[in-house]
């Protein structure tokens, strides 16, 4: 930044100095005797007609092409100085951009799950896309422009009080004339500029949600309906997008309007210090004044629409602002308890949960999981099974009661570890843009390709693994794209697997398996799950049956549990499940 504003100085020192080296070229154009020039009344006058003096001693044409190449120096030393500018300039853009785009990722991550599940993902998405184009060219582009016009000016306002001090007195004056006429145009982009941010994170979010539910607008035959959504969303995004950028474009012409009168304004008081000869003021010297000022005026707009940019991107700061200074998930505290795994028990003491206020999921839910057991959870869509398992993860905290490991709350344990002895496979399939090999062994970049192997083994996906064109090497699509159901459920199982972990959490994890594989992976699962306490939220009669102690849950409680055998004699909830699962 240093280096950027130095070079952005000396380009505009350079412009002066073409600028002041015009009084000579008239001069020498009209061929004045030495006597016939102007008395010195400070320094840059005398160096000026020392200059003068030097070239004339030359003869009249040969001083003149000996100024044509000093303005060719000087102009060539301006431009090389404005590149150095520029070029600085676009180091700074890009590396500031970076670190955003960092710390909006890093915070996208420490995000609790609660804040993701209400918030629109299109929202999320909209703060690395458009606001962060907005934040680049309307705050740190207008923000460098601002200090390099800045700087500009300043040395321009400084040569000009040095060569005629009434004269910029006068400039000074009719200055607020300039600021006011530009101001006014401003006053409400701030508030515009928020709501267009807003109305761009909405048609993305109506974007993306179109996208994901393709199929269901396709079937339900509600392509015109969403067309008509989107066309008026855009349709009031594109007005609202006018309105801010006829309001930022009336900037440039009206700064114009009002730099040209103060310009006339120059002439007219310029022309009569000369013509009564108060203000000491040689004719070419004045051209040079007005030059000078010429020169001013491009900053002066550059400054103007700087600020008017800045206020547009207010908005988008505000935006992103909000967005760093979300409260984190529970922090990773150097004084929380380390986690070494469950060594008696978990429980789940009078626990309650809800997600909106007022509609409660869980309702004062109490049972134990003594270590090295497999506890299954099944009920109906609804009842709680996936909140709770959320919870032992530590996605969520419950807004009453209290979950315990060996007797400690699990909150006082650091997160990070606690999560580190837990392995979770989701019922929905998640695979990442990468290898095979990089898939399963996520979490744990250490894992030999032997571990791998064995995870995948275990998981029964080494044969259909290898048979693939590079084996474990293979480049999967978005979410395995290419892969089954199936293959990709298997995957996520070994990628559980290789971490070893204490607490196993199966969501439903054989749902998009088919009959043959299911059964070998249950076969590998019950290997896995030895020596391991586990929940099992169950969707499959053949998953649970083995359970240490089978909980049947509906609207949030509690309404029976047991083994499988003792809750089919009880012809209760369970035997009702069973029968239509297996229907």
């Amino acid at each position: 930044m240093l280096l950027f504003l130095l070079a952005g100085a000396l380009s505009v020192v350079f412009s002066m100095a073409t600028a002041l080296s015009v009084s000579d070229f008239l001069s020498l154009l009209f061929d004045k005797a030495e006597s016939e020039l102007p008395a010195a009344s400070n320094l840059l006058s005398l160096a000026l007609n020392k200059l003068y003096v030097y070239l004339i001693s030359f003869g009249q044409m040969k001083a003149l092409l000996l100024f044509s190449l000093l303005v060719f120096l000087l102009y060539t030393f301006k431009n090389v100085f404005g590149y150095f500018s520029s070029l600085l300039l676009s180091v700074i853009r890009s590396k500031v951009v970076r670190d955003v785009r960092n710390e909006l990722f890093a915070k996208s991550m420490r995000l609790s799950a609660a804040y993701h599940s209400r918030s629109k993902k299109g929202d999320v998405l909209a703060r690395f896309g458009s606001d962060i184009t907005e934040y680049e060219e309307n705050v740190i582009v207008s923000i460098q422009a601002l200090l390099n016009a800045i700087i500009s000016i300043v040395l321009y306002l400084a040569m000009l009080f040095y060569i005629n001090l009434p004269l910029t007195l006068f400039v000074f004056a009719m200055l607020p004339v300039v600021i006011f006429g530009i101001s006014g145009l401003s006053h409400r982009l701030r508030r515009q500029s928020k709501e267009l941010q807003e109305r761009n994170s909405r048609l993305v979010s109506l974007i993306e949600e179109s996208m994901e539910g393709l199929k269901i607008i396709k079937a339900y035959t509600a392509i015109e309906f969403s067309n008509r959504r989107f066309q008026s969303e855009n349709k009031q995004y594109t007005q609202l997008r006018n309105k801010v950028y006829r309001r930022i474009d009336l900037s440039s012409p009206v700064s114009e309007f009002l730099s040209s009168v103060v310009v006339i304004g120059i002439l007219l008081f310029g022309s009569y210090l000369i013509f009564s000869g108060k203000g000491n003021l040689s004719p070419e010297m004045f051209v040079s004044y007005i030059m000078m000022f010429v020169l001013m005026i491009q900053p002066a707009k550059e400054s103007s629409k700087a600020f008017s940019q800045i206020k547009k991107g207010r908005a988008c700061v505000e935006r992103l602002e909000s967005f760093l200074q979300e409260p984190n998930e529970e922090p990773v505290t150097i004084d929380g308890k380390p986690f070494e795994g469950v060594r008696q028990s978990i429980d789940f003491s009078d626990v309650s949960f809800q997600y909106v206020e007022g509609h409660p999921v869980l309702e004062h839910l109490s049972f134990t999981i003594p270590h090295g057991t497999t506890v299954a959870l099944v009920g109906s869509s609804g009842s709680g099974k996936s909140t709770i398992a959320d919870l032992l993860s530590r996605f969520y905290d419950p807004t009453e009661g209290k979950i315990l490991i060996d007797g400690t709350p699990l909150t006082d344990f650091r997160i990070d570890q606690l999560r580190q002895h837990i392995g979770v496979v989701a019922q929905d399939a998640l695979l990442f843009n990468d290898t095979i090999r990089n898939n399963i062994a996520y979490g744990c970049p250490d894992a030999t390709f032997e571990e791998i192997v064995e995870a995948a083994r275990i998981a029964n996906a080494h044969d259909f693994i290898s048979a693939m064109p590079q084996g474990y090497d293979t480049q999967l699509g978005d979410n395995g794209s290419g892969l089954s159901g199936g293959q990709r459920q298997r995957i996520c199982i070994a990628r559980a697997i290789i971490r070893n972990p204490d607490i196993l959490i199966l969501d439903e994890a054989t749902s998009a398996l088919d009959s043959e594989s299911e059964r070998l992976v249950q076969q590998a699962l019950e290997n896995a799950l030895k020596n391991r306490t586990a929940l099992v939220i169950a969707h499959r009669i053949s998953t649970i049956v083995g359970a240490d102690n089978i909980i049947v849950l509906e609207r949030g409680g509690i309404v029976e549990q047991g083994t499988h055998q003792q809750l089919i004699q009880n012809h209760g909830r369970y035997h009702e499940l069973c029968y239509m699962l297996e229907q």
